[in-house]
């Protein structure tokens, strides 16, 4: 019982910590992405890899623009919000 309880627990952790960090995500990508150079796109449009890929180049945008490149945190959790809502 105490296992399955200890398991139960960590699940939900996981599932919480996931949701808070995509939740965080979106805010920055709204933030970040959205308030820049052009309109938000939809995350739905493209798969998981592929936005790894075009948040890549958009680094290399920002800087030839002058801008802050995103943190290394900041971009794991605009990807983490991304990669939740990617087409599958």
């Amino acid at each position: 019982m105490k296992r399955v309880l200890i398991i139960s627990f960590l699940f939900f952790f996981v599932i919480t910590s996931t949701q808070l960090r995509a939740d965080e995500g979106k805010e920055l990508f709204t933030i970040r992405c959205g308030g820049f150079c052009h309109q938000l796109p939809e995350p739905t449009m493209l798969k998981a890899k592929q936005w790894r890929m075009i948040m890549t180049v958009m680094q290399e945008r920002m800087t030839q623009k002058g801008i802050d490149q995103l943190t290394d945190e900041e971009f794991e959790k605009i990807f983490i919000y991304l990669k939740e809502e990617a087409r599958k």
